[in-house]
């Protein structure tokens, strides 16, 4: 059984995350990690998410002895100047759930990879994925006068605009249509309430035509189920980057 230390449990993300764990049956949590200072340091995994894990969360990563695989949900800035060094140490795969790492940062990943398997993904959702496929379809087809516009919506504590899904999206876009440059598809960015996570792409043509595909998410268990069967996926493979199209295309591992 895989045993998965969450990386930044009290947020969002991660606690959703802890609680899918205790709800299955195939994983196990090894390690519920905060902050130093954090209000639940020290406390059971009980206080956090509810439930009768008696597991105390702990302030650092390196605590994490009894975990076979990290996911790391806190923010960039944490990961660069707090975390990466004692990834590098631990020695263990690693599942980054968190955007916005600027080039600089993305190229030191890459280093860390050399080290360690790394999953590094803008979006955990498995139908988000095919979404995109469908886009790469039809962005093949548009014609020299549609404009392709990106529409984004998260929550009002998201600190990243646009999203790393949306830039996602928009990469696959212009690689898929080598008539498209990315300063041509715009991206709008709305902040707003409890919004878990939407995007919709825009075809509009000169023809009075509009197509519009969507994506929604109602909750945030879909990020969490996906990022835990990334995990359960990548302690079985090598050293090196991987990101949700290495999973898809696994037969074996992937529910694609």
């Amino acid at each position: 059984m895989v045993k998965i230390a969450v990386v930044g449990c009290t947020g969002k993300l991660g606690s959703s995350i802890v609680k899918s764990i205790l709800n299955r049956n195939d994983v196990e949590l090894g390690s519920a990690i905060a902050r130093k200072g954090n209000q639940f340091a020290g406390k059971a995994v009980s206080e956090l998410v509810g439930g009768k894990c008696e597991l105390k969360i702990v302030d650092d990563i390196e605590k994490a002895t009894d975990s076979d695989i990290f996911i790391d949900c806190t923010n960039a800035d944490t990961f660069m100047a707090v975390s990466y060094e004692k990834y590098s140490t631990m020695k263990r795969p690693l599942v980054i759930a968190t955007t916005a790492f600027t080039s600089e940062d993305i190229a030191k990943i890459k280093e860390l990879s050399l080290q360690i398997p790394v999953f590094m993904t803008g979006n955990f959702s498995i139908a988000l994925h095919d979404f995109i496929e469908t886009l790469k379809f039809a962005v093949k087809r548009v014609s020299v006068d549609t404009d392709v516009q990106i529409v984004e919506y998260h929550h009002n504590q998201k600190k990243d605009a646009p999203s790393g899904t949306a830039l996602m999206i928009r990469e696959a876009l212009v690689n898929a249509n080598p008539r498209l440059q990315e300063e041509n598809v715009n991206i709008c960015s709305i902040r707003g309430g409890n919004i878990f996570g939407e995007h919709e792409v825009i075809f509009a043509n000169c023809k009075d035509e509009v197509v519009t595909f969507r994506h929604q998410v109602s909750s945030r268990e879909t990020f969490a189920d996906g990022a835990i069967e990334v995990s359960c996926w990548l302690v079985k493979q090598e050293n090196g980057m991987y990101n949700m199209y290495d999973f898809c295309a696994n037969e074996e591992g992937s529910i694609c």
